[in-house]
C-alpha cells in the first residue's frame, strides 16, 4: 500500500527510505552515464568530423525504443519491476566495459560505437518505462509530482556535472576513462535496489493479458483521454524536432565557437543547470492541476529560444541560452510525465510510460538524422532556427486544440 503523502518542502519525499536509496543510487550512476554521452559524442567527432555520423549514431540508440516499447510497456505491467530493473544496470555496466576496453586498448572502431549503441538503446527500451512507473510504486500518487520534479533535478544535477568533469577527462585521458568510469558508477544503483525493502512499496496488480491485447488495452486507454494524447503530441513536438539540437552540439562546439571537448562540456553543463533549477521549482509546488498549460506555456518559450540560438556566435551568450533551453524542456517533460501517471489506472502505468518513452526516445533517432543531414547540407545554425519554428506552430496548434481542457 502507498504510505501516506509526506509533509515538508521540496525534499520531502527523501524522507522516504526507499526512495531515497533509489534517488542516490540513480545519482551516482547517472554522473557515470552523463560523462559516457559526451565521451561517445567526442569519440565520433574524432573518428569522423561529420554531424551525419553524429546523426546516425544517436539513431542507433534511440531506434530500439520503437521496436521494442510496446512489449516494454507489457513487460513493465506483467512483471516485477524491481528485479527486472536491477539486471537491466548490470547490462548497461556491461555495455560500458566493453567500450571502455576497445578504447583504452586503442582497438576502437566506429561500427564498434554503433553496435553498443543499439544495444545499449535496446535496453532502455525496457529500462526507461519500467523505471519512471517505479517512482510511483515507491512514493505513491500523492507525492508523484515532487518525487518526478525530485529525480528530474538529480538527472539535470548529473547532466552538469557529469560532461563538464568528463570534458576536463577527455582532453587530458580520451574518451576511455570516462567509459570505465561510467561502468563503475552503475555499482551505486545496483547495490541501493537490492536494499530497497519490498514490502514498503505500493501494492500493483499485475496485467495477465496476453502481450497483444495488453498492448492494444493501452493503446485505447491514451487515445479515449484527451489530456494524455495532447501531451503525447507535445513530448513529439519537442523530442523530436526541438531537442536535436543536443545530437549538434559537438558541431556547435567546434565550427561555430572554435572550442573542443572541454567547450562541449559547459554548453552541456548550462543546459543541466537550467533544467535543476527548472526541477527544484517544480518540486515546491504542491498542486498538480494545470500541468498542461504549463507544458505548454514552457514548450513555446523553448521554441522561441531556439531560434534565437541559430542567429547567436558568442560563446557566452549561447551558454545562457542553453541554460534557458534545458530549463524550460525540463518543466515541459516533468509535467506531462506527472499528468500521464495521473491520468492512468495503476495497472496499466508501465504501457503508459512506454507509450512516452516511445514518443520521446523512438521519434528521436529520425529527427537526430534529418538533423545530421540538414546541418550537412544547410549549416547547423539554420537548422535549430528551422526546428524551432516548426515546435512554434506545433506547439501552437495543441494549444488550440487543449484550451477547453486548459481552461477548465
Amino acid at each position: 500500500m502507498p504510505e501516506p503523502a509526506i509533509t515538508g518542502g521540496a525534499f520531502r519525499t527523501l524522507k522516504n527510505r526507499n526512495f531515497s536509496l533509489f534517488f542516490w543510487g540513480q545519482l551516482v550512476s547517472l554522473i557515470g552515464t552523463w560523462s559516457q554521452l559526451l565521451a561517445v559524442s567526442w569519440l565520433i567527432w574524432r573518428l569522423t568530423e561529420s554531424a551525419m555520423w553524429l546523426g546516425i549514431a544517436n539513431f542507433a540508440v534511440h531506434v530500439p525504443c520503437i521496436l521494442l516499447g510496446l512489449p516494454a510497456g507489457f513487460v513493465a505491467d506483467r512483471y516485477d519491476r524491481l528485479t527486472i530493473l536491477t539486471v537491466m544496470q548490470a547490462l548497461c555496466m556491461l555495455q560500458a566495459l566493453a567500450l571502455a576496453w576497445l578504447t583504452l586498448t586503442g582497438a576502437v572502431q566506429l561500427w564498434h560505437v554503433i553496435v553498443f549503441g543499439f544495444f545499449l538503446g535496446s535496453v532502455y527500451a525496457f529500462e526507461i518505462p519500467i523505471r519512471q512507473a517505479f517512482v510511483t510504486d515507491l512514493v505513491g500518487k500523492r507525492d508523484l509530482l515532487n518525487a518526478v520534479a525530485l529525480v528530474a533535478a538529480m538527472f539535470h544535477l548529473t547532466r552538469m556535472l557529469g560532461p563538464t568533469v568528463a570534458g576536463g577527462i577527455v582532453a587530458w585521458k580520451g574518451e576511455g576513462i570516462c567509459f570505465l568510469f561510467n561502468a563503475v558508477t552503475f555499482l551505486a544503483l545496483i547495490g541501493a535496489l537490492l536494499l530497497i525493502r519490498r514490502r514498503e512499496m505500493m501494492s500493483v496488480s499485475h496485467t495477465h493479458e496476453r502481450m497483444f491485447r495488453s498492448i492494444k488495452e493501452g493503446l485505447i486507454e491514451a487515445r479515449r483521454k484527451p489530456s494524455v494524447l495532447n501531451s503525447l503530441m507535445l513530448v513529439a513536438a519537442l523530442a523530436g524536432i526541438g531537442m536535436q539540437y543536443t545530437t549538434l552540439l559537438p558541431v556547435f562546439a567546434d565550427k561555430i565557437f572554435g572550442g573542443g571537448a572541454v567547450e562541449l562540456g559547459w554548453m552541456m553543463g548550462a543546459s543541466g543547470a537550467g533544467s535543476l533549477i527548472s526541477a527544484m521549482l517544480l518540486a515546491r509546488r504542491r498542486s498538480s492541476g494545470g500541468l498542461l498549460a504549463l507544458a505548454l506555456k514552457s514548450a513555446l518559450i523553448f521554441s522561441i529560444v531556439l531560434i534565437v540560438l541559430g542567429l547567436v556566435h558568442n560563446f557566452y551568450v549561447a551558454l545562457a541560452i542553453f541554460a534557458v533551453m534545458g530549463f524550460t524542456l525540463t518543466l515541459s517533460f516533468s509535467c506531462i510525465n506527472t499528468l500521464l501517471q495521473h491520468a492512468t489506472s495503476d495497472h496499466m502505468r508501465g504501457r503508459m510510460m512506454s507509450l512516452y518513452s516511445i514518443t520521446f526516445m523512438g521519434l528521436f533517432p529520425f529527427g537526430s538524422l534529418a538533423a545530421g543531414g540538414m546541418a550537412k547540407a544547410f549549416g547547423v545554425q539554420l537548422t535549430v532556427m528551422a526546428a524551432g519554428l516548426i515546435c512554434l506552430i506545433a506547439g501552437g496548434a495543441i494549444w488550440i486544440r487543449t484550451r477547453k481542457l486548459i481552461s477548465a
